[in-house]
């Protein structure tokens, strides 16, 4: 079977919308740990290790978090959207 150019095209930009979502939400926990986050950002020992996830940051009144938080959502929903449309599957 030919490979659909188009179909190749979409996945390749699934890709790189998941690239980017790492990215903001990098973005948005660097913002966070250097502002509101930052008192429990420096409680933490070097070596210790904890996941933060999307809510936590959904739930900073700091509004340039909540921004980020927004665009990962948006960059997500578009992810999602073009998955189910095009009956795509993530390729890991």
């Amino acid at each position: 079977m030919t490979p659909d150019p188009y179909k190749e095209s979409l996945s390749a930009a699934v890709t790189r919308l998941i690239e980017i979502r790492e990215q903001i939400y990098d973005t948005t926990f660097q913002v966070a740990i250097t502002g509101e986050l930052k008192e429990w950002s420096d409680t933490i020992e070097e070596g210790d290790s904890y996941t933060i996830s999307k809510e936590v940051f959904g739930g900073c009144s700091d509004e340039n978090v909540r921004l980020l938080v927004r665009l990962m959502t948006a960059v997500e929903k578009t992810c999602d959207s073009l998955l189910n449309f095009n009956n795509l599957e993530v390729e890991e």
